[in-house]
């Protein structure tokens, strides 16, 4: 439910001024380490190697998490670089001694920062006790994935109240709070991507101050909060210019109202690197690259802790809305505009005839689930060093395995890499053949099961083995056929697959992902739409 205009007219009519409380940070050893990430970037992005590319995604979404995200400064931060380009000397050997100086440099950074906590992390643990010890209430926005970070910061603080309502992760949750006294975001104001905002937030403030904890030299969005029928837009805080710590210049957003801009900074002076474009600003130039290379906007709807599902953001989404008074329960609807959180999205799975051999949703993750179990249990490190001795070297490989003994839900838990799957099934010793086919072809068992994971996901099967098209309207008969059943498994399950009945006209199942959330600001090829991802390949599409 909305917020009661009238309360928002009263506290708008009230408030003379509104504050941007602006505390910009900075670290010598972050900034090096910003500008070896940077050039990381930028030089895989340039090779034709598929592998440099997919690098280049991984360090560009590590690095945007980092200067948006409260992250503690630990050992996982040199994980991430490890993990995604491994050791010293492999670098030298497969990227040359130019990529090999970034990565030291990177890693020397990083051991530096291990040693003093996030200055983030410190800005917004003095507020928190602050606006705790006035009573002052406060909302943090930010995106889900981030919650977990501001709330190991806000664990420590006394006198307040219970963190579940102090959480605002959409347009949306903004719209329907009532107002307050503080918003507490990290990183600038951007529309999209990483660190976005709505521009409600300028255009229609429901809070008097905005406390913006952000990094040195990541300037706001110049158009952000703009509204055409304001006679001047928001214009933000630009660049990190110098002068006084405590500066202030009035402003006005969308909302006509008046805005005092106050900029605090503390920490070193971090070196003067211009060298791309004559800004060290990584979020606009990431933006930039995201907008060249080639896909289209798109919407998150994310399905559980770890996995989401990108859509084209105009894209008509098959989807189950389990409220009892809902006029079209069953029905294809758009992301953000008519499917929203607590909906089902519903992706049809055809059952695929291999010739005699049919692939179900999980038949042949049980084969390999309960070896894999089996051996986990009897001898965990003599497993992670035959996984390792076969080349699958992931550096959290013991909670990934654990992982994938998962049993199998609407998506089948399982390395993301077909190459890692099949080093998977070999050290199992699941390789054999399955029985042939009509055309006398047999087909190994770890591609029958890695084509029984793709389908699980989503993903078209590319091998010669096509799904069925099934016309829109008929989808929705059998579905409205089945409500009674798809209400009960809804009211059971956060996710699940509905097996079709005999003799309905369709051979193979509905699998049934719960929306969490949705958020927008995507850009990603069409052949990274509509299938299951694990969120953190899903970040690497963020604008």
């Amino acid at each position: 439910m909305n917020a009661a205009a009238t309360k928002i007219f009263d506290f708008l009519s009230a408030q003379d001024t509104f504050v941007v409380d602006r505390r910009v940070v900075s670290l010598i050893a972050f900034g090096e380490l910003r500008h070896s990430i940077r050039k990381l970037v930028m030089a895989f992005l340039e090779s034709d190697d598929a592998d440099a590319v997919e690098i280049s995604d991984g360090l560009r979404t590590r690095l945007s998490e980092w200067l948006t995200v409260p992250v503690p400064f630990n050992q996982e931060m040199l994980e991430v670089v490890v993990e995604v380009l491994g050791n010293s000397d492999a670098v030298l050997v497969r990227w040359g001694s130019d990529i090999r100086r970034l990565y030291d440099s990177a890693r020397a950074a990083i051991d530096i920062l291990q040693r003093a906590e996030n200055p983030v992390r410190s800005t917004l643990r003095s507020a928190f006790t602050e606006m705790a010890l006035r009573a002052k209430p406060f909302k943090i926005y930010c995106h889900r994935r981030a919650r977990p970070h501001f709330e190991s910061i806000l664990t420590d603080i006394e006198g307040l109240p219970s963190t579940g309502g102090l959480f605002l992760h959409s347009p949306r949750d903004y719209e329907n709070t009532d107002p307050f006294d503080t918003l507490v975001k990290v990183g600038p104001l951007r529309a999209r991507g990483w660190g976005s905002a709505p521009d409600a937030v300028i255009s229609a403030p429901r809070f008097a101050t905005l406390l913006q904890a952000v990094w040195s030299s990541c300037a706001d969005d110049p158009d952000f909060g703009y509204d055409p029928a304001s006679p001047r837009e928001w214009s933000g805080a630009q660049s990190d210019s110098p002068g006084n710590s405590d500066e202030r210049h009035e402003t006005s957003g969308g909302s006509h109202a008046a805005w005092a801009i106050q900029v605090t900074r503390s920490g070193e002076a971090p070196p003067a690197v211009t060298d791309l474009s004559g800004t060290s600003d990584e979020l606009a130039i990431f933006s930039k690259l995201r907008k060249i290379r080639e896909g289209r906007s798109a919407v998150l709807v994310q399905v559980d802790a770890m996995n989401g599902i990108l859509y084209g953001a105009r894209a008509r989404v098959l989807s189950f809305d389990p409220d009892p008074a809902a006029r079209e329960p069953i029905a294809y609807r758009i992301p953000i505009d008519s499917l929203r959180e607590g909906m089902f999205v519903v992706m049809p799975r055809i059952a695929i005839d291999l010739g005699g051999v049919r692939a179900q949703h999980g038949h042949y993750s049980q084969i390999w689930k309960l070896r894999l179990q089996a051996e986990w249990r009897r001898a965990p490190n003599d497993l992670i060093a035959r996984l390792k001795a076969a080349g699958l070297d992931l550096v959290h490989l013991g909670p990934a395995i654990e992982h994938w003994c998962g049993p199998p839900t609407s998506v089948i838990p399982a390395p993301q890499k077909i190459r890692h799957f099949e080093m998977l099934l070999r050290v199992l010793g699941i390789d054999e053949p399955s029985p042939k086919t009509s055309s006398q072809h047999s087909i190994p068992t770890w591609k029958l099961a890695w084509n029984e994971i793709r389908h699980s996901r989503g993903e078209a099967i590319q091998t010669g083995f096509l799904e069925q098209e099934i016309a829109e309207k008929e989808l929705l008969e059998v579905l409205l056929r089945l409500l009674p059943e798809v209400r009960r498994l809804a009211q059971e399950h956060a996710g699940f697959f509905l097996e079709l009945p005999v003799g309905c006209g369709i051979e193979g199942m509905f699998l049934f992902h719960f929306a969490r959330g949705l958020e927008e600001g995507f850009t990603a090829p069409d052949a990274d739409l509509k299938v299951v991802r694990p969120l953190g390949v899903i970040d690497r599409w963020r604008d």
